[in-house]
């Protein structure tokens, strides 16, 4: 382990540590323990040179391809993740994602200071409500030192956010999961190992093949991943000895009733998942012109002249959406900028004035400001103002 002083002067430190499931409270021992840099940090438990080489993509698009997944995770509630047999059976698990409760974490290459991520990159992913999912999903990829045969698929059945079956009982891949997953983590007396805590969608177009290695076969493009055992990672609260990822080869998911991922490809519709100002009607609109508008204590920044909504920071990790589309976040970085702080309010008439710019504009960015929980509103009560 690298000593306090070594560590805190290092630009960057990746972390080369085993990757084996017993291995998992050292792996969060080792962040934790050099988090404290407050340096950049590249995780990469079982590592090796063939890793290091599926780093090498297009960081732009990866990071656009991360952050749409992360917006429409970070916006629904409900996900249904549809999965299928090698002859064409689906089955079907809910889950509740939230809706902001709970915040997604883009794996897409950017590691700033104090912060650890993944190399190579290339996922995006949540915790799920724990308790939440019904439902059946099919294993046809992978998991840890396992790729899945065709016919040897493994379904895995669900019941109030916990494993209840795994199916077939004799399978070879079932036998392994059981083997090197389940059953130690029961006898060392782990009563958590079958929470589901995670769903998450691979980005990485340079994982062309799946090895059972789950640094990168859960980034592969075209897939989605499931783990269940422990999420307090990624913001659940569930602990676990183990975190077990298993792959899915071309999934489909729906979010809210949109489908987002097709049998493996991306279908992200603008006009859904970012909200623009001038679709907002009279009628849709939330903001009363005799509003009183407040910051309501949610963490905002601005990005290249454009706000952002803060979904997550704590130790390690910072995740973020821009507020609606382009023209939106930057019209948006100007009207919060003169909304007050630290409990102050402001008159919506006055608020137009100093922006400059026509009131239904600044209503709709308004709106869209509300709806990104950043403002609160109040109608003044004059009443306090009547004397008798």
């Amino acid at each position: 382990m690298l000593t306090v002083g070594a560590a805190q002067e290092a630009r960057a430190i990746l972390t080369c540590v085993n990757a084996r499931p017993d291995c998992l409270p050292f792996r969060d021992y080792t962040l934790d323990s050099l988090r404290s840099a407050r340096t950049r940090i590249g995780h990469m438990p079982g590592v090796n040179f063939d890793v290091l080489k599926l780093a090498n993509v297009d960081y732009d698009r990866l990071i656009t391809d991360c952050q749409k997944r992360e917006l429409m995770l970070a916006r629904g509630h409900q996900l249904d993740l549809i999965t299928y047999t090698s002859d064409g059976r689906q089955h079907i698990s809910r889950a509740n994602i939230g809706g902001r409760q709970q915040t997604p974490v883009a794996s897409d290459g950017v590691i700033g200071d104090g912060m650890w991520g993944n190399v190579p990159s290339g996922e995006t992913y949540i915790a799920l409500i724990e308790g939440s999912t019904e439902g059946s999903v099919v294993i046809n990829g992978s998991f840890d030192n396992w790729i899945v045969d065709s016919e040897d698929y493994i379904v895995l059945h669900f019941s109030n956010g916990h494993v209840a079956a795994i199916e077939p009982a004799d399978g070879q891949a079932t036998r392994w999961l059981c083997e090197t997953q389940t059953i130690p983590a029961q006898k060392r007396g782990d009563t958590n190992w079958s929470n589901l805590a995670e769903i998450g969608i691979g980005v990485n177009p340079a994982v062309s093949h799946l090895t059972g290695n789950m640094l990168f076969d859960e980034k592969a493009a075209t897939t989605a991943h499931i783990a269940f055992g422990s999420n307090t990672s990624m913001g659940g609260t569930i602990e676990s000895v183990i975190h077990c990822n298993m792959v899915i080869k071309r999934p489909s998911i729906v979010i809210d009733g949109h489908l987002v991922f097709d049998q493996g490809n991306l279908n992200f519709d603008e006009t859904v998942w970012r909200k623009n100002f001038q679709q907002i009607t009279p009628a849709d609109n939330s903001i009363k012109t005799q509003s009183l508008i407040a910051r309501s204590g949610v963490q905002a920044h601005m990005d290249q002249d454009r706000l952002q909504r803060v979904l997550r920071a704590e130790s390690g990790r910072i995740s973020s959406c821009f507020i609606g589309d382009d023209e939106t976040a930057r019209l948006a970085a100007v009207v919060y900028d003169h909304v007050p702080e630290s409990g102050d309010v402001i008159d919506i008439g006055l608020l137009t004035r100093c922006v400059s710019l026509p009131p239904n504009v600044v209503q709709g960015i308004l709106h869209v400001l509300n709806a990104y929980e950043l403002i609160t509103l109040r109608v003044p009560d004059h009443r306090e103002n009547d004397h008798e």
